[in-house]
């Protein structure tokens, strides 16, 4: 089968041939209007030499997104049914859960789609334009090889809107429950598949949670910032601590009273309807010690361009945060966005020098692994997280 050709500078060549996945618009040797959006292309060099096919988007920032570098290697249904299964096979390890990511797009070389389950049921996302004519053909890959009691599709605007696509939230297959209860640990949580973020969970944060209960101590006082169904708290709570959820939004609250209760944990945990920036002032302007701030914003900075305003809200959380630390109290960072973690830990230094205190690393974490990033991509590491006890 023949592709349309689409050149690609000598600096992308390099990088295709270095197991880049990506070509930016401004990478393209000699853009073409008239090839449609979510194409299958053949990527050359200057010299028309074949680098790989690729999934073409005529209107993201990312222009090409690599599927394969075997010229042999047509993108069809063998294909895409090669990587699923070599993807649930990466995945078949995990233990101590029943809800982790099944596929996580350029890290398992299907751009663009995001595979989760929980317990019986598939929730996936599909993000480029390319991955689009594909979808009847994975919907029928994931319930041959899974047989889910149901699939949920929850491409969301975010995600869709650099690619010309629009949202949508639709069951392609069974019944999807508007709740679905899931393990991790011990621990028992209720998700919401049809509106809760992302695709209804956190679930790159697992080993930041298990990091965490195996620290905690029976009686510590913890505050649970950017909280959203309250995993975290919860945890601490399970490990006797008492807990501060702080939520913004009253559904996750809502939902996170429910992991409470289904936990015995209800008891140890009070619970803040409001915006966790101005809790945190308040809190640290009055004085309230813990010893234990565990901060998970959202992401501050979501392109390149927004990375100083972003730099800037993580400096002011982080002054306000370590204000609350108790003389020997913990501080656990998480920062989900690629464009802040280079910096992440500059801007953690500068704001104890602003509370004149010293700072020792406990641990750091990343996504877990169902969550796998590739070394020559690094904007597929997007999670850190840092564990810094008080020390002076």
């Amino acid at each position: 089968m023949a592709y349309p050709q689409l050149a690609v500078l000598p600096s992308a060549a390099k990088r295709i041939r270095h197991h880049d996945c990506w070509v930016f618009r401004d990478e393209l040797a000699a853009p073409d209007g008239s090839l449609p959006n979510g194409a299958v292309v053949e990527l050359v060099d200057p010299h028309e030499a074949f680098l790989a096919y690729a999934f073409y988007s005529a209107h993201a920032p990312v222009a090409a997104r690599v599927v394969s570098t075997d010229r042999s290697a047509l993108v069809d249904r063998s294909l895409l049914a090669r990587r699923l299964a070599a993807a649930l096979s990466q995945r078949e390890a995990l233990r101590g859960t029943n809800a982790k990511r099944l596929v996580f797009s350029e890290a398992d070389g299907l751009p663009g789609l995001i595979a989760d389950q929980y317990g019986d049921v598939l929730v996936f996302q599909s993000r480029t334009a390319g991955l689009e004519p594909w979808k009847p053909v994975l919907i029928d890959l994931l319930r041959d090889a899974l047989h889910p009691a149901g699939i949920l599709e929850r491409s969301d605007k975010e995600f869709r809107d650099a690619e010309g696509l629009p949202p949508v939230t639709q069951v392609h297959a069974g019944t999807v429950p508007e709740r679905i209860r899931i393990e991790e640990e011990g621990l028992s949580f209720w998700v919401d598949p049809h509106h809760g973020q992302k695709t209804g969970f956190y679930l790159d944060q697992r080993d930041t949670r298990a990091l965490i209960r195996s620290l905690i101590r029976p009686d510590e006082r913890v505050a649970d910032v950017f909280a959203y169904t309250g995993s975290f708290g919860i945890g601490a709570a399970a490990r006797g601590a008492r807990v501060v959820c702080v939520e913004q939004q009253e559904a996750y609250l809502a939902l996170a009273r429910e992991n409470a209760r289904a936990n015995g944990v209800e008891e140890r945990i009070d619970y803040v309807a409001g915006d966790a920036f101005y809790w945190l002032e308040a809190k640290a302007a009055g004085r309230e010690r813990f010893d234990w701030v565990l901060l998970d914003p959202p992401s501050l900075a979501k392109s390149r361009a927004e990375a100083f305003k972003g730099r800037r809200a993580l400096h002011h959380l982080l002054v306000q945060a370590l204000g609350l630390l108790s003389a020997e109290g913990t501080l656990v960072l998480s920062v989900c966005t690629y464009h802040l973690l280079g910096v992440a830990e500059e801007v953690l230094r500068i704001a104890a020098e602003e509370r004149g205190t010293r700072l020792c690393v406990r641990a750091v974490t990343m996504q877990a692994a169902d969550h796998p990033w590739v070394l020559q991509m690094p904007m597929t590491r997007y999670l850190m997280s840092w564990t810094v006890q008080r020390d002076g």
